[in-house]
Parts: structure tokens; C-alpha cells; sequence
């Protein structure tokens, strides 16, 4: 008897699936939800968007504050070239410390450097300029090589990559 009661009951299931009453609360319900699910989508994507213009603002900040040091340096060994001590100063929310020597210190005494390019042995005139900028918990360092000529000028020999200090 059980089974003859289970028989008429999913007979009216099967009817009421198929008459047209309650349709309208469960479309309601799924276009509710697609929509629930498509917004949420546009906002997770509108804020890793903000994050990523965020950090590629702050890298270029950064960029800024590395090369303003450099060009410190380039003022100061305009005045005198073989000026040796570091320099710290803030710049654009940051700050840069430069550093001057008459070697490269990346790399290996001899041989080509990362790019195949020699060093500048022998080269008596030529000083390597390295600043570390600093903006938050992030910082860079750009090292150049440079060169005074006859006239008291500093002349750029070689910009190096910009290598990101953990």
C-alpha cells in the first residue's frame, strides 16, 4: 500500500511541474541569481583593476625616486669627481641612497658583463653611480657608469637594468 501512496504522490509532483503555477517566483529567483553572480564578477575585476593601477603607480613613483638619486649624483661628481661618501635625501614620498665607487661591484672583476658588453678597465676616468630607492616596503637600485670629460663635464657611459632589492 506504501508503494501505491508514493505513486500518487509523485504523480502530483509531476503535475504540478508541468502547470505553469510557481513558475514565475522560480524564474525570478534564477534571474535574481545570475544577475547576483554577474555583478559580482564586474566588481572583483573593477577592484584587481584598482590594485593593479595602484602598484604600476607606486612602481613608476619608485622609478622616479631611483633616478632622482642618480641625478644627484651626477650634480655632485660634477663638483667633484671623485667625491666618495653615500647620500641619503627623501624625494616623492620616498627616498634614495647613493652611493659612489671606481668599480663595478655586480659582477666579476673581468669578463663580459650580463649584456656582453666589457667593463671599463684601464679606464682611469670612470666612476659607477649606484642609487637605492626606497617607497613603503618596496625598493630598486640603478647603477651607471660615468665618465668626466676635458671640460669638467659628466658624461653617462651606461645605464644598468633596474634590479629589484628584497
Amino acid at each position: 500500500m506504501k508503494t501505491v501512496v508514493m505513486a500518487i504522490n509523485s504523480n502530483k509532483l509531476a503535475g504540478l511541474a508541468l502547470r505553469a503555477e510557481g513558475m514565475a517566483l522560480a524564474l525570478v529567483l534564477v534571474f535574481t541569481a545570475s544577475l547576483l553572480v554577474i555583478g559580482a564578477a564586474v566588481i572583483t575585476y573593477a577592484v584587481n583593476e584598482k590594485l593593479i593601477a595602484s602598484y604600476n603607480c607606486s612602481d613608476i613613483r619608485l622609478l622616479y625616486i631611483v633616478e632622482s638619486g642618480l641625478e644627484t649624483g651626477i650634480a655632485i661628481l660634477g663638483d667633484d669627481f671623485y667625491y666618495d661618501a653615500e647620500i641619503t635625501d627623501s624625494c616623492g614620498g620616498g627616498s634614495f641612497t647613493v652611493y659612489f665607487t671606481d668599480e663595478y661591484q655586480h659582477y666579476r672583476a673581468t669578463g663580459p658583463d650580463e649584456e656582453g658588453q666589457e667593463y671599463f678597465e684601464g679606464q682611469i676616468e670612470v666612476r659607477f653611480i649606484r642609487s637605492v630607492g626606497t617607497l613603503g616596503e618596496h625598493s630598486k637600485v640603478r647603477s651607471i657608469a660615468v665618465e668626466e670629460d676635458g671640460q669638467g663635464s659628466i658624461n653617462v657611459l651606461r645605464w644598468y637594468k633596474v634590479f629589484p632589492v628584497h
